[in-house]
């Protein structure tokens, strides 16, 4: 008869039955949040942070239900919860810092000239605006918007583990793909990103500039996504390699390789 090895590691997480019992409750909890989340349809929408893949819009614009989702991950929920504390962190300490210079995301709208409609929708603290335009179909949400030197920043901020932070020179790729389609929506061509260390609070800046002919590609591929989708023809992929057309970055990886890559 062979014998199962212990997991101290394990047994060292809780000391009593009442601890035990304790530990599981919350994790349970957080559990069953993720899966609820998990469980609600996806928005028929352009999500700016995927935006760089035409194949990702294309399925969400005709929502098209994600690949079966993993099992929830407490690890991943901690690290997004940390992101937000640190994100209000950071937008408290600004709104008071900056006065007036911390632009009201909604009363900014009212005084430009956008051809679209929106609707704003303002958390309890007020910090992070969320923006829902109707046509074309996007949703997400605005940082904020600085005042300096008589010039409209979008604001952008990002969290990473240190070792990440440590090697910013500029901001990722990434990043700048989704800051300019936020950019283009506001009617902003300049950007601030702003860069904190999840674990010490260091952070680190970086300006760029969108231009007029970037905020051109970006309502062009909207477009052709749109028209895309009405005619059921799927845009071109990612290139092979790219390091979000993995199972764990994509959420229609499975799918996505049915129409080739």
């Amino acid at each position: 008869m062979g014998f199962q090895p212990v997991d101290f590691a394990h047994l060292a997480r809780f000391n009593s039955a009442v601890s035990s019992e304790f530990l599981d409750t919350y994790n349970k909890h957080v559990d069953a949040k993720i899966a609820a989340e998990r469980s609600e349809p996806a928005h028929q929408t352009f999500a700016p942070s995927s935006f760089r893949c035409d194949r990702r819009s294309w399925f969400r614009i005709r929502g098209v239900e994600p690949d079966k989702a993993p099992s929830s991950d407490r690890t991943l929920r901690f690290v997004a919860d940390v992101g937000t504390a640190c994100h209000r962190i950071i937008q408290t300490n600004l709104k008071e810092a900056l006065g007036d210079r911390w632009i009201d995301v909604g009363v900014y709208l009212q005084n430009q000239d956008v051809n679209y409609e929106y609707t704003l929708t303002y958390p309890a603290d007020s910090l992070e605006t969320q923006i829902e335009v109707l046509k074309p179909p996007i949703r997400f949400a605005c940082d904020g918007i600085v005042k300096c030197d008589d010039v409209y920043y979008l604001l952008e901020i990002k969290t990473s583990e240190f070792g990440s932070w440590n090697e910013l020179l500029d901001p990722k790729r990434e990043h700048v793909d989704q800051a300019k389609m936020y950019a283009t929506m506001l009617g902003l061509s300049d950007v601030l990103f702003l860069y904190m260390d999840r674990q010490y609070g260091e952070l680190k800046c970086y300006e760029i500039h969108v231009s007029d002919t970037d905020k051109q590609e970006i309502w062009d591929r909207m477009n052709k996504v749109m028209e895309f989708a009405e005619y059921g023809i799927a845009p071109e992929a990612l290139p092979k390699g790219d390091k979000w057309c993995t199972p764990q970055m994509c959420p229609y990886f499975k799918k996505c390789a049915e129409y080739g890559r």
